[in-house]
């Protein structure tokens, strides 16, 4: 998981990048429901990015064999296993939030609420209910919504404010933007690791509010957008002063960018949205061109490449202590960057005494990575045995054939 993670970086870094800058710089001339649509770039680059790969494969049945014998104590750390946890710790953090987070607004929404009615026609399937924690209207659920409101709502916003508050709620519920939410909170969790992630994240929950508001706004009056910007100014400053279980109207830079477009609407042109529909589809294709499958490619035993870092394994205490010796087979790929993958045990003598720290230390171990064409390829099919020595072979002597190499097995 951790290699997949890394191959990722740099095509999402990129794109996240160019997102974050067009979401601040371009939006007067692309428009917000423009900047909010090409937000779709990012899981379609995922795809991109990881559709089947030219891969290298060993059409001979060579064992590369490794003969083990017991040194002195040392202390090794598996840095593999530090960095996998790491990142598990961090996913499971984020979506644990997450998690509460939606929990929260669904007791809000149905333990702690009154049902109302709004006297505004709405999708048969969308309960309304208010609350005294809220400072503007919220949408939460995704397949069974509900629209909650603030305690007060009637009284404290015009008719025409409320209509355009709700109807800003409706964009949300009508275009699935809560899903949408949903996959960009399992972004986040999966790249927590890379501050673009986070800077992206706000970035396009900023452009999904201002594509909603252009949404509202398309054909309003310039009272109509007065009366709006004043709504959203008392839902401001009603969200900073009172307790709010979550509130769209809090964040101060997204509230300055929503009323600053609404006073001077994005003047779009078609010729910029032609220009970034053109790259972006540029960007996917180039992507999937260098991602696209071919034939394997079959290389021999001279030309497999060999390890440049190789951890010591430890040998296991019990077969120490018992003078027991053995052998491990093990298969594995090598990735492009060289880090191994995909390890299996194909055989073991005597079964499960050295399959752990066999596996264990193969995944520390690293090749140089195989070159095909200027790039890095995938290899696969390869295979290693460990044999585990008790006794040192005696001095010009292979335990099998004079491809054995020794490397040192800690006790």
């Amino acid at each position: 998981m951790t290699n997949w993670l890394v191959e990722q970086q740099l095509v999402i870094s990129f794109l996240l990048l160019t997102l974050i800058i067009l979401e601040a710089k371009a939006i007067k001339n692309l428009g917000a429901k423009a900047i909010y649509a090409l937000w779709l770039l990012v899981p379609l680059l995922l795809i991109a990015n990881n559709l089947p790969q030219d891969v290298i494969s060993i059409d001979d049945r060579s064992i590369y064999r490794y003969v083990v014998e017991i040194s002195g104590e040392t202390n090794t750390v598996n840095i593999n296993l530090n960095w996998a946890l790491l990142w598990l710790s961090g996913f499971l953090g984020i979506l644990s939030l997450g998690a509460f987070a939606q929990w929260k607004m669904y007791r809000l929404a149905h333990f702690e609420s009154r049902k109302v009615e709004l006297g505004i026609v709405l999708p048969n399937t969308l309960k309304v209910v208010s609350n005294n924690q809220l400072s503007g209207p919220v949408l939460s659920g995704i397949f069974n919504s509900t629209l909650l409101i603030p305690e007060g709502f009637h009284s404290q916003f015009s008719v025409r404010q409320q209509q355009l508050m709700i109807n800003h709620e409706l964009v949300h519920f009508h275009r699935g933007d809560n899903l949408y939410n949903l996959f960009a909170l399992l972004f986040v969790a999966v790249f927590w690791f890379n501050p673009l992630t986070w800077l992206a994240y706000r970035a396009f929950r900023r452009s999904q509010e201002l594509a909603c508001d252009a949404a509202v706004l398309k054909q309003s009056t310039v009272e109509d957008q007065i009366s709006y910007s004043k709504a959203l100014v008392q839902c401001a400053e009603r969200s900073l002063h009172s307790f709010s279980i979550y509130s769209p109207y809090g964040e101060k830079h997204t509230m300055f960018k929503r009323i600053s477009n609404i006073k001077n609407p994005a003047k779009i042109k078609p010729t910029s949205i032609g220009l970034s529909i053109a790259l972006g589809s540029t960007l996917l294709a180039g992507v999937a061109m260098a991602n696209l499958a071919e034939t394997a490619h079959s290389v021999g035993k001279a030309s497999i490449t060999t390890p440049v870092i190789r951890i010591e394994p430890k040998y296991p205490v019990e077969a120490a202590r018992d003078n027991q010796e053995g052998s491990v087979t093990l298969q594995f790929d090598i990735t492009k960057n060289g880090s191994t993958d995909n390890i299996q045990v194909i055989e073991s003598f005597p079964q499960q005494t050295f399959d752990k720290v066999s596996v264990t230390a193969l995944k520390q171990w690293t090749y140089k990575p195989r070159i095909q064409g200027g790039q890095a390829q995938r290899q696969t099919g390869i295979t290693v045995q460990l044999d585990f020595r008790m006794e040192k072979l005696n001095k010009g002597k292979s335990a099998m054939n004079s491809s054995v190499e020794k490397i040192k097995v800690l006790r």
